[in-house]
């Protein structure tokens, strides 16, 4: 650090060009910093710059054949045009210094070498040198006249439009920003791609249409000249077919016309009305158009063009639809070829009518709820590190268990959630039955389900997503006190006493295992055990109550002795 500070201050003269080198590397790790790929300073800076794009490749072409041959330029568009001059010459060194994507390894590339190499070595750099060629003509306009000087600036423009280029490789940096936030719907997004550039296309050949048909035959339009009529009228053009514009142009119009005024040069119904007749030849490809054939045959050669344009413009808008159409019910066909394939399975086992219907009711709601992915096929594409980090999402349903709860450590609780096992239950389906051995603890993920005793007409609770039931049967080993049955399709967190077993005795898991709790959960003293005791007797106690409060106590006998064996446990 002392060398450093010397270096900085400048008492070393041999040390000055490291100085140098050392400040001039911590520039270049700001901007890199700065500029990282999905940073909000780069996203701000590419759309502005997105903008200014597209703001001079429609602007330009306007200025150029609508606004020429006139002092009709406002002053905020030729002090716009100094300061995108500096903007373009501004990215353009950014570039130097940006990082950028490895397309083979995805990785952020900060080296600052290699950013220079592949920018040095790319396309990209001579488009942008080109667009930088306007900011010459600063020193050039202070020997110009003021005339002279808006036409330089206007000229000059057309250097700034090659960065349209620039527009493709933009759009695709755009989908890999939202690749890394979610999936793109491919054919979507092209639609957008192609409808950006049809509408960009048609602004500039709109104007590129008004000016062929009227600055080669006359050299100004605001006002017209006096031989407009002979020189304009006479080609045949389209303009001259177009009332709106030429009442504004001719000026025996303007003599009869008060209300229209040849001198104000309506610069908006020239281009509003060349977009209207440009839209006309490219998408009626000539049959609609109204127009009759020009005696220009540099005109109709363009008109030829537009409409060339047009059928492929047609033809990829229609094919890109048909792809798009197609996409959006990708899932559902899917599904439905799935559901015939099952559903000739079980017409070949000859299943019951009824039994169809709960399969056929089944798959639809995996379908929906699934999209189509099976869980078992993607975790199993899954790393083990991202598995693991998926099943830790269940950690805080799992807590809300008394054995499970937050004191344990992260490597137990880890393991438990990674031993979870998601199941699906069907309508009216049991998921425990009351009497029966069944050691699993259920955890209720979504969906609803009936606590049933047996005698008792009605239920005598529901469990919610959130609670659980059968940690008492998966650390004691008795038999369900309950039956539960699922009202609607229900999801569940399910822990099975093998698994228990397994995480128990996992090597890992050597702070909480079968050996502090003495071998065995009855003779434990271990608070989650006494807790989840507790809990249980309340439980039981609550759904007393309530059978009571259905039945009027006829069955208050047999709750009591469902109390039984719990007063022997705790004892």
């Amino acid at each position: 650090m002392r060398k450093l500070t010397l270096i900085s201050r400048g008492n070393n003269d041999d040390a000055n060009p490291e100085a140098l080198v050392v400040n001039r590397n911590r520039f270049s790790y700001k901007i890199a910093q700065l500029f990282l790929p999905d940073s909000n300073v780069r996203i701000i800076w590419d759309v502005f710059i997105f903008l200014v794009i597209w703001y001079n490749s429609v602007i330009t072409p306007i200025r150029i054949f609508i606004m020429s041959g006139h002092d009709s330029t406002p002053q905020a568009l030729i002090s716009l045009d100094v300061v995108f001059d500096f903007v373009f010459v501004a990215d353009t060194i950014l570039r130097f210094y940006r990082p950028y994507v490895d397309g083979n390894t995805g990785q952020i590339v900060m080296d600052q070498q290699l950013i220079r190499s592949k920018y040095m070595g790319s396309f990209t750099l001579y488009i942008n040198a080109i667009a930088c060629i306007p900011i010459i003509k600063l020193p050039i306009s202070l020997l110009l006249s003021a005339n002279q000087q808006t036409s330089l600036l206007t000229y000059f423009n057309v250097f700034r439009m090659i960065r349209v280029l620039h527009l493709p490789e933009q759009f695709q940096e755009l989908k890999r920003f939202k690749e890394r936030k979610g999936p793109v719907n491919e054919p979507v997004f092209r639609m957008y791609i192609i409808l950006f550039f049809m509408i960009l296309f048609m602004c500039q050949c709109g104007c590129l249409y008004f000016g062929l048909s009227t600055l080669l035959t006359v050299d100004d339009i605001c006002p017209a000249p006096e031989n407009f009529v002979d020189d304009v009228l006479g080609e045949e053009l389209w303009v001259a077919l177009d009332t709106v514009t030429t009442n504004v142009m001719d000026t025996r119009v303007c003599e009869i016309e008060p209300s229209i005024d040849c001198e104000e040069c309506p610069q908006t119904i020239f281009f509003t009305r060349s977009l209207y007749f440009l839209m006309q030849t490219i998408f009626t490809i000539g049959y609609g158009d109204s127009v009759v054939p020009s005696k220009s045959s540099v005109e109709m050669a363009l008109g030829c063009v537009f409409m060339v344009f047009g059928v492929v413009a047609y033809a990829m808008t229609i094919a890109n639809m048909t792809s798009v159409l197609a996409n959006l019910d990708v899932v559902n066909m899917q599904f439905r070829h799935e559901m015939d394939t099952v559903s000739h399975w079980m017409a070949f086992r000859s299943l019951p009518i009824q039994l169809k219907q709960q399969i056929s009711t089944f798959f639809s709601y995996l379908s929906r709820s699934q999209h189509g992915v099976l869980d078992e096929k993607l975790l199993g594409e899954l790393p083990p590190r991202l598995r693991t980090e998926l099943a830790e999402s269940n950690i805080q349903l799992l807590t809300k268990v008394p054995f499970f709860n937050e004191n344990r450590s992260d490597t137990f609780l880890s393991l438990a959630a990674s031993a979870l096992k998601r199941r699906v239950y069907t309508p009216g389906s049991f998921i425990i039955h009351q009497a029966e051995m069944q050691r699993e603890l259920i955890i209720i993920k979504s969906g609803k389900a009936d606590i049933l005793l047996e005698g008792v007409p009605d239920a005598v609770g529901s469990l919610l997503p959130g609670d659980f039931i059968g940690d008492y049967q998966l650390l004691f080993g008795t038999v369900n006190q309950v039956s539960v049955r699922a009202v609607d399709y229900t999801e569940a967190l399910v822990l099975t006493f093998a698994e228990f077993k397994q995480v128990m005795s996992h090597p890992h898991n050597d702070e909480f295992a079968f050996a502090k709790l003495g071998g065995t959960f009855r003779q434990s003293h271990d608070d989650g055990c006494i807790e989840t005791i507790y809990e249980t007797k309340e439980s039981l106690k609550k759904i007393m109550s309530t059978a009571n409060t259905i039945l009027g106590g006829k069955s208050r006998s047999k709750l009591i002795d469902m109390m039984a064996e719990h007063e022997i446990v705790t004892k």
